[in-house]
């Protein structure tokens, strides 16, 4: 007697790179996970509404049951983005990430609310310890990303339990027609929700370009460049187009994906992590500080020194993007390392991307396994807000960035970045100093962190020069971007229905 066929279950193991879109054994897995997860949506304009759920549980759950079939899978964002390369049809993305309070307003169990220690406490919780370095908590003035929240703008200072992300527009599409697209869309949500919940507040986001097309944002600085990359596709576009012999972008599917305690299956169902932070960027004062900066370094030469390379020294790039460690202007973008400026004279050991993303510092200086230091990346989802001047006549316009980054711990990946890297004054070597552009804006550096070597046309000068009062945070919060199913899954999983009469 024959036994019956057995039927193969799908699977994907977190250690997986190079992810095939194809590969009929991940379609169940790609149409589970939300969009702009592996990869950004790609769309031009965006909106970010925050929610406060009002309803009893079973009627937030009801509507979230109902508003998920509108969400867009990762799966589904790939195939709308081959429509519009091949017809230009531009289709809506539409995303859905809920808080730790978001969680406890549908009732949901315990054991199915994700369990990181820092989405649960919430960016608020100013006393919450972690430990986001090599030898153990670091130390801060104030709370751990350094915010004060006391002072955060409307919503951020209020209970935000949902975020839905809509995001619509090609490069060269209308601002009028996404802005109307959008808005259309928004008032259609307002008249679902009805008494279940609240806007608080939305924000509005679009991609910034120079005039080369490039996206940037509003310091001018080219950006996402070296973001991790899960596809096959995007891997082997960016080996054509540099190599990879001194930087690997590659990341596993577990940087970013968690599985999902309230999915559909457990081995199926994933979500992400996501930082939220509005930061509004001090244009004018960066670019005055950089013709002072500039001026110095001339100075000390005797070569004159422009404002564009005294900027590069506070990012670690030029504003194309091209390192400050390359040959040449277009000589690579990201096949780069640190291994040849050991010392920090090309590129300062506190501009902003050397303190984001090491390249290896950690282990040629530390000796901190690779695949460790690699394993603290984040994934940048965000977009620019606000004015597009790049040259305003005051300081602290109404422009910025509505910084967005997916992880699968948020404590290990982006609060070991933010403040054991950037607002560490010992990182990534001691008396390095803060990163200038993330990192915390307005600390007294001692003595002897104020000086600092740079090399210029073979000759190395001291400089006692340090960006500060770039940014402000204007608030934030943490979120989880759910599995499909579980939202879909959200009416045959409430509890029980109270009794009304």
């Amino acid at each position: 007697m024959t036994s019956p066929p057995t039927t193969n279950k799908p699977s994907i193991k977190l250690s997986q790179k190079h992810l095939d879109v194809n590969d009929p054994n991940l379609k169940i897995v790609l149409e589970d996970i939300q969009g702009n997860i592996l990869k950004s949506h790609g769309r031009s304009h965006s909106r970010h509404i925050f929610l406060q759920f009002n309803g009893h549980s079973h009627e937030n759950r009801m509507w979230l049951n109902q508003f998920a079939s509108q969400l867009t899978s990762a799966y589904e964002q790939h195939q709308t983005s081959l429509d519009f390369k091949n017809s230009g049809t531009e289709h809506l993305f539409t995303g859905l990430l809920l808080s730790h309070s978001g969680y406890q307003a549908l009732e949901i169990d315990s054991n199915q609310i994700p369990d990181d220690k820092a989405f649960r406490a919430g960016m608020k919780d100013i006393t919450f310890q972690y430990d986001t370095g090599p030898n153990g908590v670091h130390e801060r003035t104030i709370n751990p990303l350094n915010d004060t929240p006391k002072n955060w703008q409307i919503p951020f200072n209020q209970k935000i339990d949902a975020l839905l992300i809509l995001a619509y527009g090609g490069d060269k599409t209308d601002d009028e027609v996404c802005n109307n697209y959008l808005d259309n869309e928004i008032a259609k949500i307002e008249s679902s929700i009805n008494n279940v919940a609240t806007i608080l507040s939305v924000e509005k986001g679009y991609i910034l370009r120079n005039k080369n097309n490039d996206v940037i944002e509003h310091f001018g600085f080219v950006d996402g460049l070296s973001n991790p990359v899960f596809f096959k596709s995007d891997f082997d576009s960016w080996q054509n187009k540099e190599g990879i012999k001194s930087f690997d972008p590659t990341a596993p599917f577990d940087l970013v994906a968690v599985n999902d305690p309230g999915g559909i299956d457990e081995d199926l169902s994933f979500g992400t992590y996501f930082v939220y932070r509005k930061m509004q960027q001090n244009i004018k004062g960066f670019n005055k500080q950089a013709q002072q900066l500039a001026s110095l370094i001339s100075e000390k030469t005797d070569d004159k020194i422009d404002s564009e390379y005294a900027g590069a020294l506070a990012f670690g790039r030029y504003k194309d993007g091209t390192p400050l460690t390359a040959n040449s202007k277009k000589d690579t973008f990201n096949n780069f390392d640190y291994q040849e400026d050991m010392e920090g004279l090309k590129c300062p050991f506190h501009s902003h991307i050397r303190k984001t993303n090491p390249r290896g510092d950690t282990n040629r200086i530390n000796n901190t396994p690779i695949q460790k230091e690699r394993s603290h990346r984040i994934v940048r989802r965000g977009i620019s807000y606000g004015s597009k001047n790049l040259n305003p006549d005051s300081e602290w316009t109404d422009a910025g960035l509505l910084f967005l980054s997916c992880q699968s711990d948020i404590e290990q990946q982006f609060l070991v970045m933010q403040c054991g890297w950037s607002d560490n004054p010992n990182f990534p070597i001691k008396d390095t100093g803060h990163d200038p552009i993330t990192g915390e804006q307005n600390t007294k550096l001692s003595n002897n962190i104020k000086e600092w070597q740079h090399q210029v046309n073979g000759k190395t000068i001291t400089l006692d020069f340090r960006y500060k009062n770039l940014v402000k945070v204007l608030g934030g919060e943490y979120f989880f971007a759910p599995s499909i199913s579980f939202l879909k899954n959200l009416i045959n999983n409430q509890p029980k229905k109270p009794n009304l009469l």
